[in-house]
Parts: structure tokens; C-alpha cells; sequence
């Protein structure tokens, strides 16, 4: 699997993930459960694209319990 298929693959299971969680909230229909899904995915995909990442975490942070 290339690194592009690995991020869509990855980002659709996050966004349906996501969108579950909204649907069983009563946030969103389940029938816009496949447009809302892919919406949020495309914004993953867009956010990895420009390296939106988050920060790597210290081994010396204290602010961890």
C-alpha cells in the first residue's frame, strides 16, 4: 500500500470514527452519515497534506500525570 492509500485508508476510518460518534450524539442525521464521513475526511487528508501534525511530545514534560 502506498502512503497516499495508507493516509485515505487511515483518514476514512477516522473521519466515519468521528462521525459515529456525532450520529449516536444526535448531532447529525444518519442519513448524512456518508457525505458528513466524507467532508471530514477530506479535511484530514488536506491537514496531513500541508503537515499539520501534532508536536512531538517531550520526554521531559511534567504536565503529564
Amino acid at each position: 500500500m502506498s502512503a497516499e492509500e495508507t493516509i485515505t485508508t487511515w483518514s476514512d476510518k477516522v473521519a466515519g470514527l468521528g462521525v459515529d460518534m456525532l450520529v449516536d450524539h444526535g448531532l447529525i442525521r444518519k442519513a448524512d452519515f456518508e457525505r458528513a464521513t466524507s467532508i471530514v475526511a477530506e479535511e484530514i487528508r488536506v491537514r496531513l497534506a500541508i503537515g499539520d501534525y501534532p508536536p512531538p511530545e517531550k520526554s521531559d514534560d511534567k504536565s503529564k500525570v
